[in-house]
């Protein structure tokens, strides 16, 4: 029998496909405020509603049995920021002078973590049994954010020297905020936030990608390395075509492998054998009862079995999962992740 890792262990253990006593057992992408709601109406009794924060996310990963995964997310706003009230409005950066006479004065604080979150990380971190995870903002995910949805794909072609300078700003933030995490908490792995595909594949083409994508990447990921952490992409829809782009710039895995946009980690894992990834479990068949999750499990067995991957629900628990549905779900995961031999 395997001698038991810490849990921080066995999962970057797993990301480099070497030998770990089981599967890491997590929810990769903390669940929907409107599933927490619904938990508790229906009785569930554990969170102590502190605005679901990582207080709340760890109680309920506890509850379901689950290894603690907590999160830091480094986002370059403040209270002077103008976050617009409609997804994917913009924040009003239209061109130059509004970007750095409007916007840019509201961004990139000196962020620092609270002292309730450290003491809760170290004493976790101690005990052996939290895995701590570092966000950041990518390059395709921030312009959007400041210009909004359709001017953020226009200004590929219309506005690329705006394009650069939001690049180039978030950068250089990004590297002081980085070396301040890294020298105060033990992170274990790095993830890049981009959201760059959806249904059909990559909102941009590999052309774009090399243009305003990848040099942003070839500078960060080296510094990142720096700290010897595994950097992921995490990236709704179908990612398939853009995992090669990536691997060219030097990202080491992927989540969450959205199954509806027809991702399957199975043709992935094949097709990029040294890369990671995490997710694909298809959270639309969570409520079909235990023959239907049985039925994903075996479908994901051969990359459990595999190694360089972790089975989480694809995007984040919806609210239409009931807290005995997810109970099965949790009480399965945990079967299937020791069916590594």
């Amino acid at each position: 029998m395997r001698e038991e890792l810490r849990a921080d262990e066995r999962f970057v253990r797993t990301l480099r496909g070497e030998e770990t006593d089981r599967m890491p057992v997590i929810e990769n992408s903390i669940w929907w405020d409107e599933t927490i709601h619904r938990w508790e109406k229906e009785g569930l009794s554990v969170t102590k509603n502190y605005a679901y924060d990582m207080r709340d996310v760890i109680a309920l990963q506890e509850h379901f049995g689950l290894d603690l995964l907590a999160h830091w997310w480094t986002k370059p706003y403040t209270e002077k920021t103008p976050i617009p009230s409609v997804f994917g409005a913009g924040m009003g950066a239209a061109d130059m002078e509004s970007y750095e006479k409007v916007l840019l004065p509201t961004l990139y604080p000196e962020m620092r973590m609270s002292e309730d979150f450290l003491a809760m990380i170290r004493r976790r971190k101690g005990e052996g049994n939290l895995i701590l995870e570092l966000i950041i903002n990518g390059p395709f995910w921030e312009p959007r954010e400041y210009m909004g949805i359709e001017p953020h794909l226009y200004a590929f072609y219309d506005q690329p020297e705006l394009y650069d300078r939001m690049v180039d700003d978030m950068k250089r933030w990004q590297k002081r905020t980085v070396e301040y995490a890294l020298n105060t908490l033990p992170f274990d792995y790095i993830t890049v936030a981009e959201d760059m595909s959806y249904n059909n594949g990559p909102m941009l083409g590999k052309e774009l990608f090399d243009r305003f994508i990848a040099p942003y990447y070839r500078e960060m990921v080296p510094f990142l390395k720096k700290s010897g952490l595994p950097v992921l992409v995490d990236s709704d829809g179908n990612i398939g075509e853009a995992i090669g782009w990536y691997n060219e710039v030097g990202i080491d895995g992927y989540h969450p492998l959205e199954a509806q946009a027809g991702c399957d980690v199975n043709d992935l894992s094949a097709r990029y054998p040294t890369t990671a990834f995490i997710g694909n479990f298809n959270k639309r068949i969570m409520s079909d009862g235990e023959a239907a999750l049985r039925r994903e499990f075996e479908r994901l067995l051969p990359c459990i079995r595999r190694g360089r991957y972790i089975v989480s629900v694809d995007h984040q628990t919806p609210p239409s999962v009931s807290a005995e549905e997810y109970r099965l779900y949790s009480s399965l995961l945990r079967e299937y992740a020791r069916k590594k031999d």
